[in-house]
């Protein structure tokens, strides 16, 4: 057997291990949040976590120290998903792709509203408050951070910008609005499509928010 052999069984066993250790711990997420969502967080064993995924404790701890580790993990992990999701949308001026929002705010909630539906259980579990009260605090700082950068583009773009509220006072009350209605929608088994949550906030939000960053504008 060659060494490009060799090295090429290597990288496919790689591969396979990397694909078992991920399904793993998604079979151990998802258990965790179902059961989250069931019992409340403070009730959740390690043996009921390890029962609901069909796995054994020892396969637990292989993977984990506890269940705040693996529910910190499981929140990073879509924290960053929607980070890396939100930061190349485009900016005001620019144009979006041909399904997606010309204005950059709206592109950026219908974004939330469908992250959101792909990801459902963990967003009820966060947005409850279960368990982690910081993974909370770390989407209201995800949102806050997009809408701050994109009311600075528009300074940068517009000299005669001049918002009527300080940036931060705006960017957090836009991101407890969404993320308020974005936990009303799961709770209900989303009854309505992410497009049509997004352009129920655009209506609600904008045509009162905007009257606070640019006087005497009327909102179509």
């Amino acid at each position: 057997m060659n060494e490009r052999t060799e090295t090429n069984e290597q990288r496919g066993q790689e591969r396979r291990t990397d694909r078992r250790v991920s399904r793993t711990r998604r079979q151990l997420r998802d258990a965790l949040l179902a059961l989250i969502i069931e019992h409340g967080y403070d009730s959740v064993t390690i043996e009921q976590i390890t029962q609901r995924a069909d796995l054994g404790r020892t396969t637990f701890y292989l993977h984990y120290r506890d269940k705040e580790e693996l529910l910190i993990e499981s929140i990073d992990s879509i924290a960053q998903e929607l980070l890396v999701q939100v930061v190349p949308l485009p900016k005001p001026g620019q144009m979006g792709e041909d399904d997606a929002p010309r204005d950059p705010a709206q592109a950026a909630t219908l974004l939330v509203f469908r992250h959101a539906a792909q990801n459902s259980l963990l967003y009820r579990v966060i947005l409850r408050g279960e368990g982690a009260l910081k993974a909370n605090t770390r989407f209201h700082e995800i949102i806050q951070s997009s809408v701050r950068e994109y009311v600075e583009e528009l300074n940068r773009s517009a000299p005669d910008f001049q918002p009527m509220v300080p940036l931060e006072v705006f960017s957090s009350y836009f991101a407890a609005a969404l993320l308020g209605l974005v936990t009303w929608w799961l709770e209900r088994d989303m009854p309505y499509s992410p497009e049509e949550m997004s352009e129920y906030f655009r209506r609600m939000f904008f045509r009162g928010a905007r009257g606070a960053l640019i006087p005497n504008e009327v909102t179509p």
